[in-house]
């Protein structure tokens, strides 16, 4: 039983590092679905809005692409990102507008962090079964309350009000 889970343990591992290496060319495309953006208090009374989105993602050259996000609602405009490779094999969107985000590679998605305006916002983009998949966690900074005895045994938590959570999922054109 071992062997097996040892075999079955490899074998996933390299199709995580097959599906990486490819990454972003496998990605490469224009894409287009809806986005369900759920507000984070009373959900019963706040059913999710739901938007045409697209992405397309080109490359520019062996170190970049082209990102260009678009949510289809009055007053967006498409924000033209560029991913880049650094020297250091790194990943990182660009906004052009001063704000870069660190990207991580991390079991077949991209993922990123980043806070602003007394958010914390996690970002997850990975593709499954033909779609590129999208999600936004936004949670407020300040924490709403303190628990634990804040021993070794019971520490101290702090508890963020989960304001936002956004789901795309995206089809090729």
């Amino acid at each position: 039983m071992m062997r097996y889970l040892i075999l079955f343990i490899l074998l996933y591992r390299n199709i995580a590092i097959s599906q990486e290496s490819d990454f972003p060319k496998s990605w490469e495309g224009d894409w287009s679905g809806n986005i369900s953006i759920y507000p984070g208090s009373n959900p019963g009374t706040n059913p999710a809005q739901v938007l045409p989105v697209s992405l397309i993602i080109r490359p520019i050259s062996e170190e970049r692409w082209s990102w260009v996000l678009s949510y289809e609602a009055p007053g967006q405009v498409p924000r033209n990102y560029e991913l880049i490779k650094d020297s250091e094999g790194n990943w990182k969107i660009d906004e052009k507008n001063g704000v870069i985000l660190p990207q991580t590679i991390i079991g077949g998605r991209m993922a990123s962090s980043f806070s602003v305006m007394g958010n914390l916002l996690i970002c997850y983009y990975w593709i499954e079964n033909d779609a590129l998949n999208m999600e936004i966690h936004m949670v407020k900074q300040e924490g709403i309350s303190k628990t634990g005895l804040d021993t070794e045994e019971s520490p101290e938590v702090s508890s963020h009000l989960i304001g936002v959570f956004q789901k795309a999922v995206l089809y090729r054109k």
